[in-house]
Formats: C-alpha cells, structure tokens, sequence
C-alpha cells in the first residue's frame, strides 16, 4: 500500500477518487496527466474544465513565478519539495493549500498531492511561511502538523470510514550522540533521519520535526493499525544500516507511539499528546519499538501529574515525616543507629510509598530541596534524642543520598547546614549512596566522599552487590562501611551460595578496613548465621519496620539490640 512506482498508473481511480484527497499529476510544462476528483469540489470546476487546464493556471497570479522556479530546481539533487500557495476558485477567491510534490527523474513527472490549510496566506506570501518550516531539516513544523491533522479530523467527522494515524516518533538516546560528536554530528543525524521517514513514506502523507529529535507523522487513508506498522518495520529497517557522517558511522534507533483514529478525538494537540505517550513508553522498552497508544496510558500519565503537582507543595505544607529503622551491632548486641527514611503523608490517599514518589521527584528535581530537608530533620532529631534519652548518646544516624544530591553543587553546604543548626557533631551522621549513583560521575562522586570524610561524616555504600560493584573503582572510593542488599540475604538460611557470597564481602570488607551491614534480616537464623561471619551489624523487620520518631523513642528506651 505505501510502496511507490514510478508508473501514474499506480494512483488507481478508486484512489483518486477518495473524498478530499487532492492529488495531481503533471509534467514539465504543466500539463495535468492525471486530477483526482477531490479538487472538484475545492475549487468548483469541472473535471473537464480542470483538465483542460495546466498545473500553473490553477494557481493565483501572484505565486506562480515563485512556483516556477522552485519546480525548476527540482531535479536528480531534489526529489521532493514542500512549499504553500493558493489556489484560484471559480467562483472568486483563493484556497490555501501546502504542496507535498515528488519528481519522478525516469518517468519526468511530478506527483503533487495537497491539503487545505488553514495557514492565512496574504498577498504578499507566494511560499509557505518560514515560521511553518523548520530551518534545519527542510520539514513542516508542529504547527503546521496540526493544522493539516486538524483538517484531516474534519474530513473524517464528515466521512466515517476516513482512517488515519499519527505517529510521534523520537530518536533513541540522541542525547549521547549531541555531547559524545557535537551538535554538528547531531544535526547531520537529524537531517539524516529527517530524509529517510520523508523517502519512506507515501507522497500523500505528512512527516513533521514537532521538535529537538521528535518527529510527527501522519498517515491518512489506511486500512487499519496493522498498516502504521508496516511503516515502522520498513523505517526501522533502514535504519539497521549506519549513517555515514563527516567520516563518522552512527548506528540509531528510533521509537514510535501509535494513535489510530477513533471518533473520541476531535483535537489535533489531544491526538498528538497520546501519540507521544505511547512514544514514552515505546522508548522504556529501550529503544527501538513502538506502542499503540491506549487509555490507561492517559490515566496513567494523569495521575502522575496530579502526584507531581501535590508533590511541588508537599514539602511547604509539612506533609513529609521522617521514619526510623533501627541498626543493631550484631557483636555487642545493642542498638546502634537508624537510617532515616523519607515518607508521605498526603491528605487525600495518606501514606504514599516511596517507590511512587521518589522517581518522581528524581526526574523533576525535587530530591534536592526533599533531600536538604530529610538531612536536617534526621540530624535534629538525632541531637533530641542524644539529649533527652538515657543510653542514646552513641547513636548513629544514616541518611540517603540520591545522585541528583551528589552532584548538585550545593551539596556539602546542605550537609554542613544540617549539622551546624541541629548541632549533631559530624561524628554521628552517615551518608548512604548507591553504587550507581557513584558510576554517573565517579570523579567528581570520590572527590565529594572524600570532602565530606574530611569534615569527620562517614560513607555507606549502599545495595553493594547488585549495582556495578567493580574492585577496580571500590578500592579507591573513600567508603567505611558496605551494605549488602537484602536479596542475598533472604535465603541465607536455606542457600549456601548466598552464604559464600555474603562471607567474600564481609572477607574484603575486612581487608579494606571496612564495616559491613546486612540488610532484610527477618528470621532469628539468618542473624546468628551474620553474626558468626562477623558481619557488624544488621537490619531488616526481626528488628522493626520503619517507624515514626515516636515509636522509635521507644525502641531506645525498651533496648532492641537485645532481640
């Protein structure tokens, strides 16, 4: 259905007859070979009278010049051409159309197809206005995407068995491309991109740059979804072979999100936003797939805003709370700290877990100011309970770090603020960070560590085991203590490989002068196993759950290292 013969025999009169679809065909001079019963309508003449006509008396005075000379430069170099100009009416009048055109070098024809635009063309404008093209790849803009989308749902609220699709499409990792080659290479790329989608695709449908290394394509008169996919395969089997830029071979992927056409839409912008969600989610995959949009991506997207909206006001409304889960010295059988755990209490759906808020508010940036706040209340908190309880004067507190915290410049003000208005010596706060947060940018995360070490605050590495967990870096990360992840702890007690595993870390633990923390512990067996290791101390629900600041005052007082 998409492939294209150089015969204009190939535009079948079924198709020419589709309502709306204005397409010619024509030769150097202007002579129509071929008119589609749609313009009949658009301009009120006859076939008869419109084939009597050349290509060039359709148009209005003042653009034909310009017309002339863009075809004129149509040739083996330039295949294709998209510009806006209008057309005369019979009866008085223009209609203003955009021109998608194709030179056939072997059969010397044009095939022209064209839609109404809504685009106000005044007199002064024989070409397509620049702020509805974009200057890098030559292509229509979002703006003029939507215009020729919004025509297209008319079309069909006027005919119901009109089907179209929208695909929004994005090349995988781009980003990588533009900082690792230049923004040059990346342009190259998205010229590049650009060409192939445009000399995939019929002359009667659409490819748009909607913007950065996004485009929108709009496939009119199809079948069904299955026809949009034929599309993608053929796409992204181009693109299995690499681009040759400036010397240089670039392999890419591209992911698709798939709208078909449904009577529910009737706005442009609402079929293109479903489109570049199921393009989101295409690109989770990792790369290189395509989604067929459906509802739950909608409502699912919904609620993740309303999350993020509640999100950017819980901090200032005081609906965050800081838990507590204990840390007990598995050798001298007492309490020995907690980590401090963020949660949410929100007013309409209460607890919030941590697993749905906290990507959250990684992407939008929210764990700076949620972070600076969780340091400032554990330390508080800790300075408390070292001044009100017996026994808790050698209590420890951890807090989390995320990798949007290390490298955020202001990170060691944040952690020195917290100490100096809590009053905590640093002595007594440790910072737990992940191993892939390390990886992001080890450089600068060791030289961070060692800063912070310097001012007497001591480093977890966190989830040891299940990151990237290279001795080639570990032994240079300035680090007191491992935690080893709770999956290897789990079936301690019934696997003898997790065991081997758990003894190596505690075994290069205790090489690298370094403690070890072994989270998960839920059975009474598994801690004795942890404690004939010589694991340091241990964590998990035989002990507690996170808890609030007030139960975990009762932990102190009641002496869980006991257990």
């Amino acid at each position: 259905m998409y492939r294209q013969r150089r015969d204009p025999g190939h535009l079948s009169s079924a198709f020419l007859k589709l309502p709306d679809t204005l397409l010619l065909v024509f030769d150097r001079q202007g002579e129509l070979k071929m008119v589609s019963d749609a313009w009949e309508e658009a301009l009120g003449f006859s076939l008869e009278e419109l084939r009597r006509q050349r290509f060039f008396d359709l148009l209005y005075e003042g653009d034909r010049k310009d017309c002339e000379r863009r075809l004129a430069g149509m040739g083996p170099a330039q295949l294709t051409l998209r510009f806006a100009c209008r057309c005369c009416r019979k009866g008085g009048g223009y209609l203003g159309v955009v021109w998608n055109l194709t030179w056939d070098e072997e059969e010397a024809l044009f095939y022209a197809s064209a839609h109404e635009t809504a685009v106000h063309l005044c007199a002064e404008e024989a070409h397509l206005p620049d702020v509805f093209v974009d200057g890098l790849t030559g292509l229509p803009n979002r703006s003029l995407f939507l215009d020729r989308l919004e025509h297209t749902l008319h079309r069909a609220e006027r005919r119901q068995d009109t089907r179209f699709a929208v695909l929004h499409c994005g090349i995988d990792r781009f980003k990588v491309i533009n900082h690792s080659l230049g923004h040059r290479m990346g342009d190259l790329l998205l010229m590049s991109v650009a060409n192939l989608i445009r000399n995939t695709i019929r002359p009667t449908d659409m490819v748009a740059r909607l913007a950065g290394d996004e485009f929108g394509i709009l496939l009119e008169d199809i079948r069904d979804v299955s026809s949009t996919l034929h599309v993608v395969h053929r796409i992204q089997q181009k693109l299995q072979l690499p681009f040759t830029l400036n010397g240089h071979e670039v392999f890419t992927t591209v992911s698709f999100g798939i709208v078909a056409s449904s009577p529910e839409y009737r706005q442009p912008d609402v079929m293109l936003r479903d489109a570049n969600l199921a393009m989101v989610g295409a690109k989770e995959q990792g790369g290189g797939a395509y989604m067929v949009f459906n509802k739950d991506m909608h409502d699912q997207a919904v609620r993740r805003l309303e999350l993020e909206i509640d999100l950017r006001h819980a901090l200032e409304r005081g609906q965050f709370q800081a838990y507590y889960q204990p840390i007990v010295d598995l050798q001298q059988g007492r309490l020995a700290g907690f980590e401090a755990l963020v949660r949410w209490n929100h007013p309409v759906r209460g607890l919030v877990s941590p697993q749905e808020f906290i990507p959250v508010a990684e992407e939008t940036g929210m764990i700076v100011p949620l972070g600076r706040w969780m340091l400032q209340e554990a330390c508080r908190q800790l300075r408390t309970w070292h001044q009100t309880l017996p026994g808790a004067g050698q209590l420890t507190v951890s807090v989390n770090l995320s990798s949007k915290q290390i490298i955020h410049a202001q990170l060691l003000g944040h952690v020195q603020e917290a100490l100096e208005q809590s009053g905590l010596p640093p002595a007594f706060l440790k910072l737990e960070i992940t191993e892939s947060a390390l990886m992001q940018d080890t450089d600068r995360a060791i030289a961070l560590l060692e800063a912070l070490k310097a001012r007497g605050i001591r480093i977890l590495l966190d989830d040891f085991g299940t990151g990237y967990s290279s001795l080639s870096y570990l032994h240079r990360l300035p680090i007191d203590t491992l935690k080893v992840d709770r999956s290897f702890v789990r079936h301690l007690h019934e696997r003898e490989t997790d065991r081997h595993f758990v003894e190596t870390i505690v075994h290069l633990a205790q090489r690298l002068q370094q403690e070890v923390i072994c989270e998960g512990v839920e059975l009474p067996e598994q801690a004795a196993i942890l404690k004939a290791m010589g694991v340091s101390c241990t964590q998990g629900f035989l002990y507690s759950r996170p808890v609030a600041a007030h139960e975990a005052e009762m932990l102190i007082l009641t002496g869980i290292g006991r257990i």
